[in-house]
């Protein structure tokens, strides 16, 4: 079941990256031969014996397929990504994940179901559709130390955004409601701080400063500050964080630009809409100067808090896959967030779609031109 799933995702990001049609048309029947044996085995779980490495196998296989969908996506149509079959897939591994919770409340998760659970939180802020209980607890699902004190003001602020999201479609929330929501905004989003503040000192980012670099939408570099890290993978670890401050400041701007006047009076109303605004940018620039060294871009593993010169590779330099990985949600949500800069988030965008490419992700690659707001 597995080996089939992958082949066809395998084959389908193939044929996408080099344009070969004859993997794409064996991916597709690679793709429905999965489809068969997946609903196959799914119909013979045993909810009183659930066995966890079959457990993981199906939901290993629906990740496999939702990829092989995401991948085909597309959106030179009218169709919108938010309705893309991959969330099919999505669904799936959230009832069968959920099967799972309720069947085996002593047997600990597995790093497959860890992983699914992430992707089911994501899945669910793009769509705006509020989380199941039985998710929420991340030490469930063997999030622990630092990835769980993250995990738990995410999967809050991702409740909030979808609350927000709702309510904003009546344009007018009630100021009692709205006062409410936006003060659970402000300690998601000072727990957020609080939680970038206590990472070891060894994962923060110096500062270097490029001089003559082009920065436009279709540069590899928006500032010339470039923040310099240890690794890649620290800087990733930053810039989820910054992305998550990104996500929580727009989402109480959200909250406060359909409040009911009513209690708060223009004053207070306007100076807190600054302050999320300033904090939107500030986050903004920061995961703008983040992105670089994720990517290889610049780097200086030397002394990373230096002022020397850091290297800088040719922009021409073809992006690593593993490294695009790191970025790319970073790089999703601040493509698509209201009360961004506009120019910067061109760039976002623009940075996206071109690791949609480097990933054979067909739905990225139209982060330029049909890209959907939360």
């Amino acid at each position: 079941m597995v080996d089939v799933a992958l082949s066809s995702m395998a084959l389908t990001v193939f044929s996408r990256i080099q344009h070969h049609p004859p993997a794409a048309k064996e991916a597709s029947s690679k793709y429905h031969q999965a489809l068969q044996i997946v609903q196959n085995e799914i119909s013979q779980l045993d909810i009183l014996h659930l066995d966890v490495q079959h457990i993981d196998a199906c939901l290993l296989a629906i990740y496999l397929m939702g990829r092989y969908e995401a991948a085909n996506c597309d959106l030179s149509s009218d169709l919108d990504w938010k309705d893309s079959p991959s969330f099919r897939h999505h669904d799936g591994a959230m009832a069968i994940l959920g099967l799972w919770n309720d069947a085996s409340s002593q047997t600990p998760a597995t790093f497959i179901m860890k992983q699914t659970r992430r992707g089911l939180i994501r899945s669910s802020l793009l769509r705006n559709a509020q989380l199941p209980t039985w998710i929420l607890d991340g030490s469930r699902f063997g999030e622990s130390g630092v990835e769980l004190a993250f995990d738990r003001i995410y999967v809050q602020t991702v409740s909030l955004h979808c609350t927000a999201s709702l309510l904003s479609c009546t344009r007018c929330i009630a100021a009692e409601l709205a006062e409410e929501l936006n003060k659970k905004a402000r300690e998601l989003d000072e727990a957020l701080q609080d939680w970038m503040a206590q990472l070891p000192s060894a994962w923060s980012p110096g500062k270097l400063i490029l001089k003559d670099r082009e920065t436009s939408p279709s540069s590899p570099f928006y500032r010339r500050t470039v923040y310099n890290y240890h690794s890649p993978v620290h800087a990733s670890v930053w810039a989820h964080g910054f992305a998550a401050r990104m996500l929580i400041n727009s989402t109480r701007l959200t909250i406060l630009d359909n409040a009911h006047i009513g209690v708060w009076g223009d004053l207070s109303l306007e100076k807190q809409r600054f302050e999320c605004i300033d904090q939107l940018a500030t986050m903004a620039d920061n995961l703008a100067s983040t992105v670089p060294f994720c990517l290889e871009r610049s780097k200086d593993y030397r002394n990373y808090n230096s002022a020397s010169p850091p290297i800088i590779l040719d922009k021409n330099t073809k992006t690593k896959p593993y490294l695009a990985s790191l970025v790319v949600w970073p790089l999703s949500i601040a493509s698509s967030l209201e009360g961004i800069d506009t120019k910067q988030q061109a760039w976002f965008r623009a940075q996206l779609a071109g690791l949609g490419a480097v990933l054979g992700g067909g739905i990225f690659q139209f982060a330029e031109t049909r890209w959907a707001k939360l």
